[in-house]
């Protein structure tokens, strides 16, 4: 007869919290649902297709808060959070640099899916949403004066210190990265704009990791001598192409401890960016009508 495990609550609780990184996660999420007492929608363990193969990958959880752009004709933006949570037990270091054009340029592709994506003025001019909102002022991917495009994780073995990063890229920075991609790209096609359209649909994306354990900085200043130095907040940029994905993406790597401030931060940004709305409803109503005529009439061109 096989012997029964020790079935002693305490110990197993003591497992699964030392062992798994489900507890964790599902703290993640219960803050996030309770963040100024309306919260966020929440739905842990985020399944998604990969682009390149075909296949379900996974992120920790994907976020949903809301924001009212008119109540009355129930208008609103959404942010949304693509996450992964680490309870990390061995330093992770991020190599950083001064932002070369802070509040210039947003430094990664947009992170905004929706309509409309271009502005129409009343000359028939138009221009993308970033530069006619100025996004650059105000999203902290632009305005930032620290950014990172290196990391590693810190290995204490046989009384020295190892790093590695590999792993660690492309299971959690590769998914998050094709998450977003796959979003906007999906979201753009399934919410094309009629011309009996009159409201505004955006959705703006900010990719997170959250980091529990120790998190630091290594700092290469434009002159003078690194400096190695705990963080709580670090824009990772980077590139990345595949055979089906080419996009650049800005994620926000957070310390458990920032998180509160985090969501505060990004709350302001997304109500800065619904009073830009509001304030230019007009030209956006306006851009709508012509990007949903220019597309019938392409349809149509393509059917005869």
């Amino acid at each position: 007869m096989v012997p029964q495990p020790n079935m002693n609550l305490q110990n197993m609780q003591q497992a699964i919290e030392n062992l798994s990184g489900y507890p964790y996660e599902l703290e993640v999420v219960r803050r996030l649902e309770q963040y100024e007492d309306t919260g966020f929608w929440v739905e842990p363990n985020y399944s998604f297709e990969d682009h390149d193969t075909g296949e379900a990958r996974e992120l920790d959880f994907h976020a949903l808060e809301v924001e009212p752009i008119s109540i009355r004709k129930s208008e609103y933006a959404f942010m949304v959070l693509l996450g992964s949570c680490k309870d990390n037990k061995n330093p992770y270091v991020f190599f950083t640099r001064k932002h070369p054009l802070p509040g210039v340029t947003l430094n990664s592709d947009v992170p905004i899916a929706g309509y409309p994506l271009e502005i129409y003025t009343t000359s028939g001019e138009h221009e993308a949403i970033e530069w006619y909102f100025q996004l650059q002022d105000f999203l902290h991917i632009a305005t930032t004066e620290i950014i990172s495009s290196q990391f590693c994780e810190m290995i204490w073995k046989n009384d020295k210190w190892t790093i590695q990063s590999e792993t660690i890229f492309k299971n959690t920075f590769v998914p998050m990265i094709k998450a977003m991609s796959r979003e906007i790209q999906e979201y753009n096609k399934r919410n094309i704009p009629k011309t009996n359209d009159t409201s505004p649909d955006y959705q703006i994306y900010y990719p997170i990791l959250v980091l529990r354990g120790p998190m630091f900085e290594y700092h290469v200043p434009p002159t003078g001598s690194p400096i190695l130095r705990e963080s709580k907040h670090i824009l990772f940029i980077r590139h990345y192409e595949s055979r089906n994905v080419k996009c650049c993406y800005a994620i926000d790597i957070i310390h458990d401890s920032y998180l509160e401030q985090y969501l505060d931060l990004i709350k302001s940004e997304l109500n800065k960016f619904v009073n830009l709305v509001r304030r230019h409803k007009k030209s956006i109503i306006r851009s709508i009508k012509n990007i949903a005529e220019a597309q019938e009439s392409k349809e149509q061109q393509e059917n005869e």
